[in-house]
């Protein structure tokens, strides 16, 4: 294979249009976020989901903040406005692999989740793409070739993942479509018969159009129909299901596949006339160099590592001694990770959360969807995340009570009041969905005490959903399975 086939290329609209598009959505999200920044990017000593440290403490703290979103916005500008954009890349890639990967086995936020990481692949994406065509052109080529597999990878993991956690049994879209934390349309779906054909098509297609499109973007005459694919399958899922920007920055990583020539290029080309390619200066050549090795070892390594995520979770065996140690750490520093999103066990109960205060009087705090709070796709991953602990860690009591300690006290509440969490199972019936409460956890901050009220036993909150393949962990960080 000539080597002209085997690296990819990208016009300039294209490029200049994956570097803007991702500084805006990016600004966005910082936006989006600022009248919850204190939760977001603090440590619990300060009332923020960061679990307290010698390595959080000094950053995210309350006078470091304002700092740092001026700094991370400064640097989503650069990547906007065209000027500065290799500092501002390299900027906003060491703050997003700080708070979307360093930080998710380390707060509740849980890196943002799939919104996060996405975020951190694509700005690692904008610095690599921004970087080589400006210092070193030759390793254009092979840059792009590196985020195409990998992505390629990330869809292929979700497929698989998908396939083997209960799509094929129908058991996947549903759940988020009528699920009060993640759906738009929830009313709508949720008087739909749970085995309409329509359900059948979503989960089929979820599943398969991934798989599809992960095995078409690793055959280079095919690569820009993978990324049609992904692109016109996530302008659907925006419009169905609450995930603030993610489903906008994977339409912007598909553009990574428009080739010169395609219909895509062709189309940003018109509506970016003017774009010209930037000067290129010389770089210290031990620098590309690095880039270079570093490049293929990442490319050649990239099937081998995930083989070993799969061989973990799937075949629920550790590797060999000081091998898994190393595996883990090489997986924690690129933030590799089997991508669960939307599988049955994140989407087939929600939480509704009560301040309760003396005479039994509840109110409603987590308004799904209709407060500022609660219509944050963070605060969803945050509240889920809480509670698949009991599926991923069941017998890990003090994780979890620890976990939900800490984001009880950012729910503001009177000192007499406690707060009840109540797990809400959504079951599929012969026509209809129904919300079930499974269990109540009273919260008493003051007091630093979780009581567990099971209201209905033959809903097991720590177990998985059917078919899935989960297990419990060692520790987070790692699919390797508990240690009997």
């Amino acid at each position: 294979m000539s080597e002209s086939v085997l690296y990819p290329s990208l016009g300039l609209s294209a490029i200049d249009f994956i570097r803007t598009a991702y500084g805006l959505v990016l600004l966005a999200t910082l936006v989006s976020m600022l009248p919850h920044a204190r939760r977001y990017f603090l440590s619990e000593r300060w009332g923020g989901y960061a679990q307290r440290g010698p390595w959080v403490d000094p950053l995210q703290n309350p006078v470091a903040l304002p700092v740092l979103l001026a700094v991370w916005m400064a640097a989503a500008f650069a990547l906007i406005t065209g000027r500065g954009v290799v500092p501002g890349a390299l900027i906003n890639f060491l703050l997003c692999h700080y708070f979307f990967v360093q930080m998710r086995w380390k707060g509740v936020l849980r890196g943002m989740g799939a919104p996060g990481f996405i975020a951190y692949w694509l700005g690692a994406a904008v610095l690599l793409i921004e970087y080589t065509r400006r210092f070193a052109p030759d390793l254009l080529g092979l840059g792009l070739l590196v985020l195409q597999v990998d992505f390629a990878f990330i869809m292929l993991s979700a497929g698989a993942y998908k396939f083997s956690a209960g799509y094929r049994q129908n058991d996947g879209m549903e759940f988020g479509l009528v699920n009060p934390e993640w759906g738009y349309w929830t009313r709508f779906w949720g008087r739909r018969r749970p085995s309409g054909w329509w359900f059948r098509l979503f989960n089929e297609l979820a599943w398969g159009t991934e798989i599809a499109a992960a095995l078409l973007m690793l055959w280079p005459p095919t690569r820009f129909l993978g990324g049609i694919l992904i692109l016109v399958s996530f302008v659907f899922i925006a419009t169905q299901i609450r995930l603030g920007f993610l489903c906008e920055m994977v339409i912007v990583c598909s553009v990574i596949f428009a080739q010169p020539g395609s219909l895509v290029d062709t189309w940003l080309s018109g509506i970016l006339p003017g774009a010209q390619a930037p000067a290129v200066s010389a770089a210290a050549p031990l620098v590309n160099d690095a880039l270079r090795a570093g490049l293929w070892a990442y490319l050649v390594l990239l099937p081998l590592v995930r083989a070993g995520l799969a061989y973990n979770f799937h075949m629920k065996k550790a590797l060999p001694g000081s091998l898994q140690r190393a595996f883990d750490a090489y997986t924690n520093l690129f933030g590799l990770i089997i991508w669960r999103v939307f599988s049955a066990d994140i989407t087939n109960f929600f939480v509704l959360i009560y301040e309760e205060r003396p005479g039994g009087t509840r109110l409603l705090v987590s308004r799904w969807g209709r407060s500022l709070r609660y219509m944050q796709v963070a605060e969803s991953i945050a509240v889920t995340s809480l509670f698949t602990t009991l599926k991923y860690y069941p017998s890990n009591n003090a994780l979890f009570t620890s976990r939900l300690l800490r984001y009880a006290r950012t729910v503001p509440h009177r000192s007499d009041s406690v707060l009840v969490f109540q797990y809400v199972s959504i079951q599929k019936r012969e026509t209809c969905f129904a919300a079930v409460t499974a269990v109540e956890y009273l919260v008493d901050t003051t007091q630093r005490s979780v009581v567990e009220c099971v209201v209905d036993s033959r809903v097991p909150v720590r177990e998985a959903a059917g078919p899935s393949p989960i297990h419990e962990g060692g520790q987070p960080g790692s699919y390797v399975p508990l240690r009997r």
